[in-house]
């Protein structure tokens, strides 16, 4: 089959699951496809499950939701999915070294109580419950670090809370950083993960996103 044809008919599949799980899918996928192939040997059936999740967020396709008769909807309200872009005068060195210690996090993310770094990679995160009704703890995994570029984490896959993060940093061209952030937290469908997203998911994805946005306030403050 010639490669035009094949392009052509992935672009005539049906587009079935929504923009959030898309995203969710491809950052799923990147994850364990770097964990697959870094391993040692590497595990390849886990890399042809890392590319059939890329596959699945890059065409908006799920084979298994087109062969049901009521297809689920997306659950919106189990994810919290925020994308902010800003500009903060300071030099990239200067938000990297910053946001390379996430024990800075909590400084402008008012969602979090606390970040505790383990060691170069691990650390262990701790999310506020709305209302003080305590914290949700999980740990997370530095992914991908090229200084000066990008960080991305993920948690570890036994979490009650899955988180996704990637931060990139650009030279603006003025001696200032352009920022660009995509956080994703989900909670697991079924028993206390699928019940705690739907109290929490609505309430905080402004809330996250405000956090976000926090960090160039502090920045251009003198805070930090």
């Amino acid at each position: 089959m010639k490669v035009q044809e094949a392009i052509s008919r992935l672009s005539d599949l049906e587009v079935n699951i929504g923009s959030t799980e898309r995203l969710l899918s491809v950052l799923s996928g990147s994850v364990l496809l770097y964990d697959a192939l870094a391993k040692k040997p590497k595990n390849l059936p886990g890399a042809l499950l890392a590319g059939f999740m890329i596959f699945r967020g890059t065409s908006g396709h799920c084979f298994g939701y087109a062969l049901l008769k009521d297809k689920p909807k997306v659950e919106k309200a189990q994810n919290i999915l925020v994308k902010v872009q800003m500009i903060i005068d300071q030099p990239i060195s200067t938000v990297y070294r910053f946001w390379r210690n996430f024990e800075n996090l909590p400084l402008f993310m008012k969602h979090l109580e606390s970040v505790d770094v383990l060691d170069e990679e691990t650390s262990e995160w701790r999310m506020k419950i709305p209302g003080n009704l305590g914290t949700i703890p999980w740990k997370a995994a530095i992914i991908k670090d090229e200084k000066e570029k990008e960080i991305s984490w993920r948690s570890y896959s036994d979490s009650l809370i899955h988180n996704i993060g990637t931060v990139q940093f650009y030279d603006n061209g003025k001696g200032g950083t352009k920022l660009s952030v995509i956080i994703a937290y989900h909670f697991p469908f079924g028993n206390i993960g699928g019940t705690v997203g739907k109290v929490l998911a609505p309430i905080m994805e402004n809330t996250v996103e405000e956090d976000i946005r926090r960090c160039k306030l502090h920045f251009e403050s003198g805070l930090l």
